[in-house]
């Protein structure tokens, strides 16, 4: 077998890329639960803590939308890199400090924006790796990501219990020491395992003007590519109600049940379904019809609403979670499929980025506007006004023409459209040639 075949089946980069995700996304569940608790210990002070969760949502938001086009030019593996070796810095400066000098509570909200800053970048590399990743592997991208999602939703399952037994045992702020080791074990993975493949418009930093063009080059491909953009108004919908749950799901199990343990009862069943079918969609999702899992999966979080404002036995609710997580589950997976396959390898960062931007950007007001919405009215009343309004999202999904056709587009040897002042000589020199990209629908 010659080394060009070798490279097209060569699984390690691959499975080092997967590590990478688990590193990442088991440290920062871990993180959900340890950073909080910090602040309560430390202040015991509940507006301070919400000060610190909110202040995640900003930075991710512009990180998204400038960072693509820095994710672009340095290298999807680099950026991997520098992203997680800041996020492992900004979480063990904070037990460090903690043991030696003391930490101001403004010293703590710096390293938490630091490590949200660099944790969009982060992902949005890891994203853009994974076609050509999963391609040299000889892995379809929907197992590829299917088994992402898999991993996401086997940390959320895992991590906060685990986080909240490890805070018992050591405390949390010797628990961020292992959320610190997380991010250097995927650092390590990353620079080890796994090859600079994708060239795109990488190079040294440029003028303000260069800079600016890619931005502008990086929005027109999203905005002229009318799949892409109807996909991130769909998950912008879909995070919108999501966001809402980690307002309403708690205030119900206080209010309805009386019991913490049971909101993460309810919260595990919904992940425990989601897990089910991500991993079912790795092995069959090629074969299903794509619109038909986008809306299923859409309306499950409707259902949720209506269920819970019913105010069933508690039996039913855990069943009609696990049922909203069955039906959710394939769907994120497959939107990261449909993106990959329509952006060529030099607008993945920028995509990417502008795709995290998009999500946080829904989920901050999301949040905020459930908790006003209990205020003003009721638990109850709060649930049909939510699912109500998400029939209508979901109704304009059905009529949107732009998710009618969602097959996988056709290969080719189109090339994208130049981008304004794009680079032609400096593009980075360890780079392998690119596979070649998908014909963009627009």
């Amino acid at each position: 077998m010659d080394t060009a075949a070798e490279q097209q089946t060569d699984r390690t980069p691959f499975f080092a890329l997967l590590v990478s995700y688990a590193m990442v996304y088991f440290s920062l569940m871990i993180a959900l639960v340890a950073v909080p608790w910090f602040v309560l210990e430390t202040t015991g002070s509940a507006a301070r803590t919400g000060i610190v969760a909110a202040i995640q949502g900003i930075p991710m938001i512009f990180a998204g939308i400038f960072g693509g086009v820095i994710v672009d030019r340095i290298g999807f593996k680099r950026t991997a890199m520098i992203s997680d070796l800041v996020a492992g810095f900004a979480f063990g400066m904070i037990p460090l400090l903690y043991y030696t000098t003391g930490i101001t509570f403004w010293q703590l909200l710096f390293f938490v924006f630091m490590r949200a800053t660099f944790d969009t970048p982060g992902f949005t590399a890891r994203h853009s790796m994974m076609p050509d990743i999963a391609g040299r592997a000889g892995i379809r991208l929907e197992r590829a990501n299917s088994m992402v999602q898999t991993l996401m939703q086997s940390a959320m399952l895992l991590a906060p219990a685990s986080a909240g037994i490890l805070i018992g045992i050591i405390g949390s702020s010797s628990v961020l020491w292992i959320s610190t080791g997380m991010f250097f074990v995927s650092v390590t993975t990353v620079g080890l395992f796994i090859p600079t493949l994708v060239p795109s418009s990488q190079g040294s930093v440029q003028s303000q003007t260069r800079y600016l063009g890619q931005l502008k080059g990086g929005l027109s491909f999203v905005f002229g590519t009318r799949i892409i953009l109807a996909l991130m108004i769909t998950v912008m919908a879909v995070q919108f109600v999501r966001a809402n749950q980690m307002v309403i799901l708690p205030v119900y199990g206080h209010d309805i049940f009386q019991s913490a343990s049971a909101f993460g009862f309810m919260f595990g069943a919904m992940g425990a379904g989601g897990l089910v079918t991500a991993i079912a969609f790795g092995i069959w999702g090629h074969r299903w019809p794509r619109r038909g899992v986008i809306l299923i999966g859409a309306s499950s979080l409707g259902f949720m609403f209506f269920m819970l404002a019913a105010t069933p036995p508690y039996w039913i609710i855990l069943v009609g979670m696990f049922i909203t997580g069955l039906m959710n589950g394939p769907m994120i997976p497959l939107v990261f499929t449909m993106i990959q396959e329509n952006t060529p390898a030099e607008f993945r960062g920028r995509v990417f980025g502008l795709y995290d931007a998009a999500i946080f950007t829904a989920m901050v007001p999301g949040r905020l506007l459930a908790g006003l919405l209990i205020e003003w009215t009721s638990l109850v009343q709060t649930l049909l006004i939510i699912g109500l309004s998400y029939i209508l999202a979901v109704v304009g999904m059905i009529l949107n023409p732009n998710l009618r056709d969602l097959r996988p587009p056709v290969s080719g040897d189109t090339e994208p459209k130049p981008e304004e002042d794009s680079p032609s000589s400096d593009s980075d020199p360890e780079a392998a040639p690119p596979l070649e990209p998908g014909k963009a629908r627009s």
